[in-house]
């Protein structure tokens, strides 16, 4: 059992709680029973698991372990006291296992591949709106989601725990130019939607059946006037005129689900 925060294979873990380090490296990590349970469901490339005895005292976590062995045999192996996995963890309390994953990539054309929205986030930089949004992208079968330049780094642990294990199976790309990306939709058969908080097409006149991207700015200051402008159409969220803004999240969750009921009954219909 390892017990000492300084050994050199716990410090390199540790430094992954930096971007800069995730991004050197190409990886991250997960902490706890649920994200790793989702993580080993979905076949993500594992490369170092690290556990505490508190994983084996809960018949889940020890049933999680025996599964890990058995799927994993080849990832590196760190069996540590509590004490050393809760200085390692960014939860106030840990339960019992760590995993460093290896990165996944995504191109354009894994967007492609699904029927739904895409979603294309400016330069948002809460860890917690990002992580939901992951969330009710994959729940309302949207596509997927483009990342801008700027935005908060995906592989953030508090983004990765927010997302509840969407961001293993939802295709992303990140730091994209957003003019680009403009152009990239388009070449994808999408039409462009900007978001707005007022002066756009309602989001329950739009149709959102056919191929679509839907731009999201920056919590607090919205999207970039150019990105609104190069657009093929805005939308605007009807609300109470008492409230002049939603939450980045809400909104993504409002359009995305507002896309999903609309080709379902296209789909019922027959049309």
């Amino acid at each position: 059992m390892l017990t000492s925060k300084s050994n050199a294979k716990i410090k390199e873990i540790h430094f992954l709680t930096q971007a800069k380090h995730r991004k050197a490296r190409g990886e991250y990590f997960i902490e706890g029973v649920r994200l790793a349970e989702e993580a080993f469901g979905s076949g993500q490339a594992v490369r170092r698991i690290v556990f505490s005895p508190r994983l084996e005292n809960t018949p889940r976590g020890a049933g999680l372990l025996s599964l890990a062995r058995k799927k994993y045999p080849a990832a590196e192996w760190f069996y540590v006291s509590d004490e050393i996995l809760d200085s390692l963890g960014d939860t106030r309390t840990h339960q019992g296992i760590l995993a460093v994953l290896e990165k996944g990539e995504h191109r354009w054309e894994d967007l492609q591949k699904r029927e739904g929205l895409i979603l294309l986030l400016c330069e948002l930089q809460d860890p917690g709106n990002l992580g939901t949004i992951f969330r009710v992208t994959e729940a309302g079968k949207g596509a997927g989601l483009v990342l801008t330049r700027g935005t908060i780094d995906p592989f953030n642990p508090k983004v990765v725990r927010a997302s509840m294990g969407s961001l293993f199976r939802l295709p992303f790309l990140v730091d994209q130019d957003p003019v680009a990306s403009l152009g990239a939709f388009r070449s994808l058969g999408c039409r462009v939607w900007a978001t707005a908080a007022e002066g756009g097409t309602s989001l329950w006149e739009a149709d959102l059946t056919p191929p679509a991207a839907v731009l999201f700015g920056q919590e607090g200051a919205g999207l970039p006037g150019e990105l609104v402008k190069a657009a093929d159409g805005v939308l605007t969220i009807p609300m109470n005129p008492a409230v002049n803004s939603l939450n980045v999240a809400v909104s993504a969750g409002l359009v995305v689900y507002e896309a999903y009921r609309q080709r379902t009954i296209k789909a019922v219909s027959g049309e």
